[in-house]
């Protein structure tokens, strides 16, 4: 079963809501955004998560290249799928 750690576990997270995973405490910005996580919404994200879902928690700036962005999202695609 998927552990949540740092963050949640992003097991079978294309197509889910943003905020949905049982057990782990997010941000309110998170939890209320209305978000469905997708290619376009993911690489936006990730590009830049403080702007893209304002008042979220997260400590991470962002991947800047979209070469990175697009490998990122190729890997979660692949270990999701299991």
């Amino acid at each position: 079963e998927p552990q949540n750690k740092v963050g949640p576990h992003l097991v079978g997270i294309f197509g889910r809501p943003a905020g949905s995973v049982e057990d782990f405490k997010y941000s309110d910005a998170i939890k209320e955004s209305g978000i469905t996580w997708n290619d376009e919404t993911l690489s936006a994200f990730l590009a830049d998560p403080r702007t893209y879902i304002k008042g979220n928690r997260m400590a991470y700036a962002g991947l800047k290249k979209d070469e990175d962005i697009a490998n990122l999202l190729a890997y979660l695609k692949q270990e999701s799928a299991s």
